[in-house]
Formats: structure tokens, sequence, C-alpha cells
């Protein structure tokens, strides 16, 4: 899961949110950093 830019009130509002969620955020890059949920396939559930 790739966080989005447009995101209100940006990156840091949006990881607040999912790490308070339980979710464990993980930082790629060293330039163009990306951040991403990590296991977040164990999450995710079937809306039929």
């Amino acid at each position: 899961m790739l966080f989005l830019l447009k995101y209100p009130n940006g990156i840091e509002a949006q990881k607040e949110k999912l790490e308070a969620e339980g979710h464990t955020i993980i930082q790629k890059g060293r330039k163009n950093i990306r951040y991403y949920v990590k296991d977040y396939e164990n999450s995710l559930f079937d809306l039929k």
C-alpha cells in the first residue's frame, strides 16, 4: 500500500492514523522516500 501525497493533512497524518489502527509503516528509498504498510494483506477482507 503506497501512501498518497494528496491525503488530507499529508503523509504524517496518514501514518499516525494507520499506526493508531495497529499497522506498521515501512520507509523505502533514500532520495525518493516512499512509505508502505507492512503486511497490509493480512488486514484485507472480502466485500461480498
